[in-house]
């Protein structure tokens, strides 16, 4: 066992709260923060599979990517689903951490990982916001060029073997593609400043008429999906964890794609 504010504080430093969005709400957000800490839970989101997993393992924190809570909750009873996640977890005194967009923009966050795993160079952020103590610019997604152009069909076979995609869907520009921008999660937001000579997008979320428009335009999309450009988070966290506290057992919930293609 250890303690429940050691690790709290660590996880507040690895990826601080100023670096998240405004509309954001991440950091601890069920809990006590005193007393000890013995097995931890790594999941994507806090959905009712996760809550009844962790309690199945005996944890007693969890740590999600996506926030467990994020709009405003009125009341908080056994008669909705989000109100029984809550009481669950209270009853089984489980606390709940969440690093959403801080862990997607910090240095060594979602954008590195994604980086390394399709094997880019990162040239630059979407979006910045901030510099790192190292001196590196922190921010949301990233630029790269291909060594070698592909047309968007190979950029999409590439992205779905190297991420272990089930399933992906690209929509085709008609022009080989060099430049990129990626955007793990959901990058609809970004398509209307991409810079001009931007190839080709790889994010998840994507509309029907996003997809009309940015062809159009000559600007392909390739849509990897939410859950599948930001899975990476479990066993990434999980590894960080071990080397940090040994002592700490850590529960990696299974790679599950939510979605079902036929």
């Amino acid at each position: 066992m250890m303690d429940r504010e050691q690790f709290i504080r660590f996880l507040e430093d690895f990826a601080p709260k100023n670096l998240a969005e405004d509309w954001d709400n991440v950091g601890f957000l069920l809990g006590k923060r005193e007393g000890e800490l013995k097995r931890v839970y790594i999941c994507l989101d806090v959905d009712a599979y996760s809550v009844d997993a962790a309690i199945e393992e005996g944890c007693d924190f969890i740590l999600s990517h996506h926030p467990f809570i994020f709009k405003g909750m009125k009341s908080v009873t056994g008669e909705n689903v989000s109100g029984k996640k809550v009481l669950s977890l209270i009853e089984n005194r489980i606390s709940v951490f969440s690093m959403h967009t801080n862990f997607d923009s910090v240095e060594k966050g979602m954008a590195d990982l994604l980086a390394e795993i399709l094997g880019w160079r990162k040239e630059g952020v979407m979006e910045e916001v901030s510099v790192s103590p190292s001196g590196k610019t922190e921010g949301i997604g990233f630029f790269t060029h291909l060594d070698k152009a592909l047309s968007c069909k190979e950029l999409a076979e590439y992205v779905k073997e190297k991420c272990k995609l089930p399933y992906i869907e690209y929509f085709d520009g008609g022009r080989k593609i060099r430049k990129l921008a990626v955007c793990p999660g959901s990058g609809r937001s970004f398509l209307s400043t991409l810079p001009v000579d931007v190839d080709a997008y790889i994010s998840g979320d994507f509309g029907h008429h996003d997809a009309i428009d940015s062809m159009e335009k000559g600007l392909s999309l390739i849509n990897a999906g939410h859950y599948g450009l930001e899975h990476f988070f479990v066993p990434y966290m999980q590894s960080l964890i071990c080397r940090q506290f040994p002592e700490i057992e850590i529960v990696q919930e299974k790679t599950r794609f939510p979605g079902k293609i036929l």
